[in-house]
Order: structure tokens, then C-alpha cells, then sequence
């Protein structure tokens, strides 16, 4: 490859601020370390990998020349290389090619009686030889091989000039899972465990794997290789000034895992989690420097070091006995070390949720007195935060604040506010708290730097992810997810005086106040001509339809705004009874938007509604809101904007027993694809 094919390999585009934080955020976060399980038959496992050269992108807008590892023979490398997953026991065949102008190498600390055939001999391993300069041709190198015989979290690097080598990227993971590790969804949760005692349980996990790098070597290497020199390298100067977590500094660090745009550094670290859960850290140093890791928002326990329980005895199978929580990790040149980390709120003197007047909700105790669903600390349930507030012009809204210092809501931003916090998470940050390793090249915020997302029960962070039933405020059992509901009506046909025959509503000389205009749904109010008047009477108050056919005790409905004519939009559920010529049923529960709000009233008449909860949440036009009820009569109400879906929250009813759905438009609204169904 020539410098100028190199250069075309670079990414489109280094994006960063606002859209990077956002697309975080844009689809669900993974339970489970992403890496690679090789060609797999059986328990054997076989990798492929390549040493090749390319650019990695910086968050100072910059581009370096790097050395890394790649998938089999045709793909590009990667900083750092892949992360390779295999099971307690599996065979582990690891094949290496070279198109680099250097002998390379890995070698595998922890593993035990590895195997090394083919290539030419090295000083640490045998090594893959050094192909012709100028080619692009991989050259096949060794074979190594071995049992993993322990769980644990391990490191793979050159053992050829190591000192200059792992500089330049050829580095990566190795993640050894215990025997009968719980790859499946929630039910399986109390099996994933990081080593083989139930005290390393945990429900996701997140590697950290830190680097350091001083961009003039890796010049100065380029320069040497593209001139057909020898690479000689005094390593005894190396200076670092830009320092990576997974292979990419602040904020790139945020981004979702194999961006477009940073084609050679595919993994993120972005941990997100629910209160209550466990977060297991996988922190792995694999450069020349201390990089103390600091984590915000609580302790953490170390439960193992180097792929070895913190055990008394040194028994891999037993409980770590020899640790004691910290709030930085000691992270070493070389050394692995497994952390657990939870967050409950426990002790914050204050209800995470809201005020029950602020947001209605409940606090059922488990045993250890956490709510068996939101995990809340129901000791301070209801508890409000014990200051006055400051109002928004005495405060400065940071670019994670959503506007609420309560879990799950929002409020109001001021004007050119970013509105990052799109699920009215709780972000703390973690990085190194050597300072000057949160720089890019002394450019701040950078380096090595992330944030932590505490998130509501409410937002599904990946479909294979649930409660592990642990002890210390873990475990739980989440929130129904939004439920799936079929499409009743696009009102995608010609316009029309009234809904159709598939609705009930009101219908007085042949005109409804609800009808079809423009492909949607249309309260009208506005209607010119002869007749005029009677036609804009049957919306002055607003009107109801119901989709006819009754649904079962647990129902959902949904629609889309279509206009900005929001407030007053309503969603019926459970309308039952005696259906009234006036065009309404007097039994219903009835969801509406209302100026920053949804409230949800039912009534036993059909004209006097009676409040049963109010949740936080701003409709816009484009959004869709989504209500459920399900047979206890406990109401959910969901919020989708974009590709973002966020549960507003619940308020209990007492009517139940099934019926018909429908929604109420004011005068001038405008809604499109109803939805509903029994989920």
C-alpha cells in the first residue's frame, strides 16, 4: 500500500460534539463485550489475523499512522486489534500473516502452555517475517495454540520489539468466559458470571482497554517504512501526548461501536445501565504508563487481577476475599483487572423518580428494600431533594443535563441547548485522572475519557439484557417494553366527510367532526361555504371516534401528530358500555397531551373525566405517543420521537374488563396511522 492509498482508506469525516454524543444514543447499547469468536467447530476456535499498517482517526481532527491487527487477510487493520471471545476450556488456534516491513509477532500473557509453529524464530515466540517492502501481500507467519484454561479478561500483544510495537498499535483483548457462561436474555441472567462463583455475577459488562501514543514516532516510523528504511526507533524518547480508551479519544469514545466514519477503530466504550444492575469492568493496560482510571458515581470492587480471583487461597473458583471497593482503578503497564460496579441511588437522601406529587409512583420493597421493578431505595421514596433549586438563569445547563435532576424526565432547556440527554439518563464520567491524559494532543476534553449513562428501567437498552437477581440492589424486574400494535388506519384515501364504517363517531347529516384530509385524520374547524357553520360545530369542543371491534383487558393504541395543533390530543382506551347518540361511550380511560404533560383520566359518564396520574413529556409534531393498559388497569404511556422511544411513565387505574380504542382531536388537529391491539 502506498501512502497515497493510505490516505484514501482514511475516514470520510471525524465527527464529534453534538452529533457524535447524539448517535450514541441512537440504537440499544450491548450487554455483552463486542469481540469475535474466530471459525468455530466445536470447542475449537481458529483466528486468522493480519499485522498491516493504515490511519487512525483523533478527536483533534487529526490523522496518525498506526500498526494494527486485522481480521483474516483482506480486511484493514484495527486499533486495537480484535477482541477474541472464547469459552473456559476451548482450543484456541490463532494463525498470523505480516504485510508489514518487520518481523511481528503475539504472544499471550496468562495463557498457559502455548504453542508456537511455523514462521521464523523469534526472541519472546516465533515470529511472522517481514514482507518484502512495498508489498501488500500477507506473508504467513506461525500458528500459535492453547487451551484457555481459566476465565478471565487477558492481553494479546507483539512479543517482537515490544517496546516500539505495542506503541504502534499491535495490541488487543482476550476475553476467556467461565464454563456454562450465560450468553441468552434475561432468564439466564443468574449464569453470567465472570469467573465461576456466583459473587462475580453480573449483568453487563464493558471493556477498557487504555493506550497512550506519541504521534512523532509513529511519523517517523511512516517516514522509514515509505522511504525503504529500516525501522529504527530510540523507544527511550517515546513521549506520549494523546492517550485512547479502545482505540479512540473523547468524545469519539461515545460514539456507537463500527461508525462509518472511523472505519480502523470499530469499538466504543459507552457503559449504560440501569439502576440496580451490575457492571462488570474490564480494564485492561496495555501501554507504557500508569493510567489511574477513574470512575465516578460510586465505588468499585475488584474482584480479579491478570485473569485471577482476589481469593485468600488463589482458587479460581472461589469468592474474592482479598478486595475492598475503590474508586480508582490502579491500572498498571501490562495488568488486567475485573471491577463490579453498581449504582442504586442508595443514600442519596432523595427520590431519583420525583416527588410522588411530581410524578405519581410507587415503592414496593423487596427484601432488601429496593422496588422490585424501578430499583428505587424506597427509604427515600417521595423524599424531595433537600434544597431550593436554583432557577434556570442562576444555573449553567451542561450538555448531558435533560432539564430534570430527577431519573427518566425531562424539562425545559434554554434556547441553543444541545438536548443531549434524550432518555433523561444520569451521566457521570469516567477517565483518567491523570489529567493531562484527558487531552488530545493538549487539546481539551479528549484522551481518555468517557461517561457512564444511569438510565431508566423504562428505556430497553438491548433486547438480551434483564434482572440477575442479585444480592445489593441488583436484579429486578424491568417495565413492560412498548408493546407491538397493528395498523388500524393510515387514513391514506380520498378526503371524506366522516372516518368510515370501521369507526363509531358522531355523524349528523352525514358529516363527522373527525375526517379524513390529506391522507390523516382531521378535526375540522375551519371549513368554508354553505354549510360552513354546522360542519366547524361538530369540532368547536373537540370530537371522538372509536375503532370498532373491542379489545381485550390488557390493550394498546397509538398514534402520530401531524401538525403542531398538539395539546388536546387524546388516546381512548377501555371505552365501554352504552354507547351514547351524543358519540361517546361512558365508561373509558383517556390519555391527553397537555402543554408539557400527560394526563390520564378515566370517567364513568363519558363527560366528566377524573385524574389518575400526570407524567412528564413534550409532543411535537412527528412524534408518536403510545398508551397501554394493562388487566390490572395500570396505564404505560410512551414517547417516540426519531428512533428514540422513551416510557413517560405509569399511572393505576381502577377500570378494567376491555373495550374499544379511539382517540379525541381538538379542533384543528391533525394525527395519522392509528394504531391498536391486545399486546
Amino acid at each position: 500500500m502506498n501512502a497515497n492509498q493510505m490516505l484514501n482508506s482514511l475516514s470520510t469525516v471525524v465527527k464529534t460534539g453534538a452529533v457524535a454524543l447524539m448517535l450514541c444514543l441512537s440504537g440499544h447499547a450491548s450487554a455483552l463485550v463486542e469481540g469475535w469468536e474466530g471459525d468455530k467447530v466445536g470447542t475449537v476456535h481458529t483466528f486468522s489475523m493480519t499485522a498491516r499498517d493504515d490511519f487512525i482517526s483523533t478527536s483533534d481532527g487529526n490523522s496518525h499512522y498506526t500498526w494494527g491487527y486485522a481480521h483474516g487477510s483482506t480486511f484493514a487493520m484495527q486499533y486495537p486489534g480484535p477482541t477474541l471471545v472464547v469459552n473456559q476450556g476451548d482450543t484456541v488456534n490463532i494463525v498470523l500473516y505480516n504485510t508489514l516491513p518487520v518481523p511481528v509477532s503475539i504472544v499471550f500473557p496468562g495463557q498457559k502452555d502455548v504453542i508456537a509453529t511455523g514462521g521464523g524464530a523469534g526472541v519472546l515466540t516465533r515470529e511472522a517475517p517481514a514482507a518484502p517492502s512495498g508489498s501488500n501481500i500477507p506473508v504467513q507467519g506461525p500458528t500459535y495454540s492453547f487451551i484457555a484454561t481459566e476465565p478471565g479478561t487477558y492481553m494479546y500483544h507483539s512479543g517482537t520489539n515490544a517496546d516500539l510495537q505495542v506503541e504502534m498499535g499491535l495490541v488487543g483483548a482476550i476475553i476467556v468466559r467461565p464454563t456454562g457462561f450465560a450468553y441468552g436474555d434475561g432468564t439466564s441472567h443468574a449464569n453470567r458470571k465472570a469467573y465461576q462463583n456466583a459473587a462475580t455475577g453480573y449483568d453487563r459488562e464493558t471493556l477498557f482497554l487504555l493506550t497512550e501514543m506519541d504521534p512523532a514516532v509513529h511519523w517517523a516510523v511512516y517516514g522509514q517504512v515509505y522511504s525503504g528504511q529500516p525501522v529504527q526507533i530510540d523507544t527511550t524518547t517515546i513521549k506520549a501526548s494523546m492517550w485512547f480508551i479502545n482505540g479512540r479519544n473523547a468524545p469519539d469514545t461515545q460514539l456507537d461501536s463500527y461508525v462509518g466514519w472511523l472505519p480502523t477503530q470499530p469499538y466504543n466504550s459507552l457503559p449504560r445501565m440501569h439502576p440496580g444492575e451490575k457492571l462488570l469492568m474490564r480494564v485492561v493496560n496495555a501501554g507504557r504508563e500508569l493510567h489511574p482510571f477513574h470512575h465516578h458515581g460510586n465505588h468499585a470492587l475488584p474482584i480479579a487481577k491478570d485473569g485471577r480471583v482476589l481469593n485468600s487461597l488463589m482458587d479460581n473458583t472461589a469468592a474474592p476475599d482479598i478486595t475492598a471497593p475503590d474508586f480508582t482503578v490502579r491500572s498498571v503497564p501490562g495488568q488486567t483487572v475485573d471491577l463490579l460496579f453498581d449504582w442504586t441511588g442508595k443514600g442519596i437522601g432523595w427520590d431519583i423518580y420525583g416527588t410522588v406529587a411530581q410524578n405519581p409512583h410507587s415503592c414496593s420493597p423487596d427484601g432488601q428494600g429496593y422496588d422490585t421493578s424501578t430499583r428505587e431505595w424506597c427509604a427515600d421514596h417521595g423524599k424531595a431533594i433537600p434544597v431550593t433549586l436554583p432557577g434556570q438563569l442562576d444555573i449553567s445547563s451542561g450538555e448531558h443535563y435533560g432539564g430534570s435532576p430527577f431519573l427518566g424526565q425531562s424539562g425545559t432547556l434554554p434556547q441553543g441547548h444541545p438536548g443531549l440527554n434524550v432518555t433523561g439518563g444520569y451521566y457521570h464520567m469516567w477517565h483518567s485522572h491523570n489529567e493531562r491524559e484527558i487531552t488530545t494532543d493538549d487539546i481539551f476534553p479528549g484522551g481518555m475519557m468517557t461517561m457512564l449513562i444511569i438510565e431508566p428501567w423504562s428505556v430497553d437498552l438491548d433486547a438480551g439484557t434483564g434482572p440477575s437477581g442479585g444480592g445489593g440492589g441488583g436484579g429486578g424486574t424491568a417495565p413492560p417494553a412498548i408493546p407491538t400494535l397493528s395498523l388500524l388506519d393510515n387514513f391514506n384515501r380520498n378526503n371524506a366527510i366522516t372516518l368510515g364504517n370501521s369507526w363509531q363517531q358522531l355523524v349528523f347529516f352525514g358529516n363527522a367532526g373527525i375526517r379524513t384530509n390529506g391522507n390523516q385524520a382531521f378535526c375540522v374547524n375551519n371549513a368554508t361555504g354553505f354549510g360552513s357553520g354546522f360542519i366547524n360545530a361538530l369540532c368547536a369542543n373537540g370530537a371522538n371516534a372509536y375503532r370498532a371491534g373491542a379489545l381485550g383487558a390488557s390493550q394498546g393504541a397509538a398514534l402520530t401528530f401531524a401538525n403542531t395543533t398538539v395539546n388536546g390530543v387524546s388516546l381512548l382506551l377501555q371505552a365501554s358500555g352504552t354507547y351514547s347518540a351524543l358519540g361517546f361511550y361512558p365508561s373509558a380511560i383517556r390519555v391527553r397531551h397537555d402543554s408539557g404533560q400527560v394526563v390520564v383520566e378515566t370517567t364513568t359518564n363519558g363527560t366528566a373525566y377524573t385524574g389518575a396520574g400526570t407524567l412528564s413529556g413534550t409532543f411535537a409534531n412527528g412524534d408518536t405517543m403510545t398508551a397501554m393498559v394493562d388487566a390490572t388497569g395500570t396505564v404505560y404511556v410512551w414517547k417516540t420521537s426519531g428512533a428514540v422511544t422513551t416510557l413517560l411513565g405509569s399511572a393505576v387505574t381502577t377500570v378494567t374488563g376491555g373495550g374499544q380504542v379511539g382517540l379525541f382531536l381538538p379542533p384543528g388537529a391533525r394525527v395519522d396511522d392509528f394504531k391498536g391491539g391486545t399486546p
